[in-house]
């Protein structure tokens, strides 16, 4: 349940809920990552569909409730069900360019006030 860091502190790691700031729980496989060298807590969160990855801080964690696999995956189904995701991927679209309303550009430099 537990690997050994750089600096031999033992670092969790195993099914578990962890509560962030006291508001929002995600059940789950956790376990320490350092990103951008800061130390972070990933949380694959088991869906229908596949697993939901999620990044928090450390500072962010209020508390961490190890449990087993099959207790973490009953409160993911009951909390997310077969549909929704506590985290869906961010679609970008190309912005649209509003299109002038002239034609020529002799009209574009008679109405620029320099």
């Amino acid at each position: 349940m537990t690997t050994q860091t750089k600096d031999t502190a033992p670092a969790f790691e195993g099914w578990a809920v962890l509560e962030i700031l006291g508001h929002r729980t995600r059940p789950g496989f956790v376990r320490e990552v350092e990103i951008a060298g800061a130390k972070m807590l990933r949380v694959d969160v088991p869906t229908v569909d596949g697993d939901i990855t999620e990044f928090y801080s450390m500072a962010s964690i209020y508390s961490i409730r190890p449990c087993t696999e099959d207790i973490a995956r009953d409160a993911a189904s009951d909390r997310y069900g077969a549909l929704r995701k506590p985290v869906q991927p961010v679609e970008y679209r190309k912005s649209e360019t509003p299109e002038l309303p002239h034609d020529d550009e002799e009209d574009l430099e008679d109405e620029i006030p320099w």
